[in-house]
């Protein structure tokens, strides 16, 4: 309906004509492309944190280190393999009767040498190391973290305990540092795409010029001449910012296609509700209009009260 109107609109002014009568739509396009982008790249850290937080937050890991060999390549004593062995049974027997537990796991050998291998360099061999044994624990909500770990403590002074607390902050740090740069190079974009409009603008009634005398001296307002400018410059930003829009959705799908294989422990698979994309498909277009349409219509009056 928009498109149709602005295809009935009769123009004085022979805008479309000319040097740089499509830069509207390029600048338009540019802007919409990049500022889509970088609201994707917001929705995909907030739904990157959502998950790692929530795969972290309510979870414990219990560390009891192996039994220590006499020498240097000999073998652990059977009375320290009876100590570690009756330290990992303790710690099980408290966590599978408190409150504050949901879920605890005593992770295999084949898990742990996983875990350890990438940290050991090249040529190292986890074969070689004497594994520690470690607890994987699923918290009840609104757990007493504390004081399960006091708990714990009580039971197995030397046990390690992992809150993840450190690692949690690490991860909210970096994304709010992530998302502060996003919103400050969109800003950067949005200036530069008024200041480039504005100039475009201006540019194209410095060239119809002598058009623009002609209407005043028949009698044509400053807003009439306005209304010409701002219809044709929205009339090139409503296409401009489509094909904006089309760009960054088919390098979205691109991606999409490309990391889908990837772990879900390394990059989670991101999942956009229903409002989020209609304000990926519907703002990147209305902001960018509008934008164009204020800049274009304040341009022009300022331009044409020099004239007067």
């Amino acid at each position: 309906m928009a498109k149709k109107a602005l295809k009935k609109y009769c123009y004085d002014i022979s805008l479309s004509e000319g040097a740089g009568a499509h830069l509207v739509s390029w600048v338009t396009g540019l802007m919409v492309f990049f500022v889509t982008l970088a609201l994707l790249v917001n929705f995909s850290l907030a739904t990157i944190t959502k998950t790692w937080v929530t795969g972290l937050s309510g979870a414990l890991t219990v560390e009891i280190k192996p039994p220590l060999s006499p020498k240097e390549g000999g073998e652990p004593s059977s009375q320290s393999q009876k100590k570690f062995e009756n330290s990992v049974h303790r710690v099980l027997t408290l966590l599978k009767d408190n409150a504050a537990v949901s879920e605890a796991r005593l992770m295999t050998d084949a898990e742990i040498r996983s875990l350890i291998q990438p940290w050991m360099g090249p040529g190292v061999t986890v074969d070689a190391v004497y594994l520690p044994a470690l607890i994987d624990i699923k918290l009840t909500p609104n757990a007493d973290v504390a004081r399960l770990q006091s708990d714990l403590k009580a039971v197995e002074p030397d046990a390690g305990i992992d809150s993840h607390t450190d690692t949690l902050d690490d991860v909210k740090a970096l994304v709010k540092t992530a998302s502060l740069f996003v919103l400050l190079l969109t800003s950067v974009i949005v200036v530069l795409a008024v200041v480039a409009i504005s100039g475009i603008v201006r540019s194209k009634l410095l060239i119809h010029e002598s058009e623009v005398e002609t209407l005043h001296l028949i009698g044509a307002s400053d807003e009439y001449i306005a209304r010409q400018f701002r219809m044709h410059t929205l009339r090139g930003t409503l296409k401009g910012a489509l094909i904006g829009l089309v760009c960054t959705l088919a390098i979205l799908l691109v991606i999409g296609s490309l990391t889908h294989t990837l772990d879900d422990t390394i990059l989670p698979h991101l999942k956009w509700a229903p409002l989020q994309w209609l304000l990926v498909v519907v703002s990147p277009i209305a902001v960018g209009s509008l934008i164009a349409h204020l800049t274009a219509q304040a341009t022009v009056l300022k331009e044409l009260s020099k004239l007067t």
